[in-house]
């Protein structure tokens, strides 16, 4: 099982080319192609109009944005001269979360960069991953704002409730899994522990040790969402893992988003990246 293209985003933010390094060394992996997939800040041009020498503003604002994705792609197409992968830049115009939602559903995985509230390029469009990892129905790899990631799967913590979301992560993350070291994260909500539908974590253990890996099991009480997430986040350090895998729940569409405490414990506070499916 493997990947057949990945998608790394770019912008013009300081850890832009991390993103791609982790998917280039991805695609290399998996013998797959990588799609660098350019989408930047693009400010809502209606209320402009209502403000004086509106038109000079947006021309102005206009070049600057150009210029930074220029600089991007040239540099993007300076990396990836020499590889042997086949490759490609794309970039979105409009609504950058539309876009890109649009561009990524012909992905087999999709890598973004965690929200940077530091670095003014960080700024896309309000949730903008969230929308990635709720409304895309791809597998999405969130990469840290801080910290370098030279590989990502050899040591993984998989989160198992027996639900849905959770097996559907699994499955989308089960090409970085195959021959790895794989700890099994067992704990529910108060809420989904009451379901009577979840699968059992021997279903979980037994799917990973067929692809290869070297599974152990972890208990943990269930508890309110924030605790599950801040145990997760421990655990992980705990196991020196360098992937966290995890099913994002929650509902909504595009900006009028709803996530699970823990989906959004793991957004804010991560500290290696995670892979999330919903």
């Amino acid at each position: 099982m493997a990947y057949h293209t990945i998608f790394a985003h770019l912008d013009a933010s300081a850890r832009a080319f991390h993103r791609l390094e982790l998917g280039r060394q991805l695609a290399h992996t998996h013998g797959c192609r990588l799609v660098g997939l350019f989408a930047s800040f693009s400010p809502e041009t209606t209320w402009l109009y209502l403000t004086k020498e509106a038109a000079r503003y947006l021309e102005e604002d206009r070049a600057r944005r150009d210029a930074l994705r220029d600089a991007v792609r040239q540099r993007f197409e300076h990396e990836m001269s020499d590889q042997s992968i086949e490759w490609e830049w794309r970039n979105v115009e409009g609504d950058p979360v539309t876009a890109v939602l649009r561009e990524a559903r012909e992905a087999s995985l999709l890598i973004v960069g965690q929200f940077d509230a530091n670095d003014p390029h960080g700024f896309i469009a309000p949730k903008f991953v969230e929308s990635l990892v709720l409304e895309s129905g791809r597998p999405v790899l969130v990469v840290p704002s801080a910290g370098e990631f030279p590989h990502v799967g050899q040591r993984a913590l998989v989160a198992w409730d027996g639900g849905r979301e959770a097996a559907r992560a699994l499955h989308d993350a089960l090409p970085l899994l195959a021959g790895s070291a794989v700890e099994l994260f067992c704990a529910s909500t108060a809420t989904q522990a009451l379901r009577t539908d979840a699968a059992p974590v021997s279903h979980a253990a037994r799917l990973l040790e067929r692809q290869g890996a070297t599974v152990s099991i972890h208990h943990s009480p269930a508890g309110a969402d924030m605790i599950i997430g801040e145990r997760m986040l421990s655990h992980a350090a705990d196991f020196d893992a360098d992937l966290i895998v995890m099913g994002a729940y929650g509902h909504g569409r595009f900006r009028e988003l709803a996530l699970g405490g823990v989906t959004r414990t793991l957004l804010a506070s991560m500290t290696v990246p995670v892979l999330m499916s919903h």
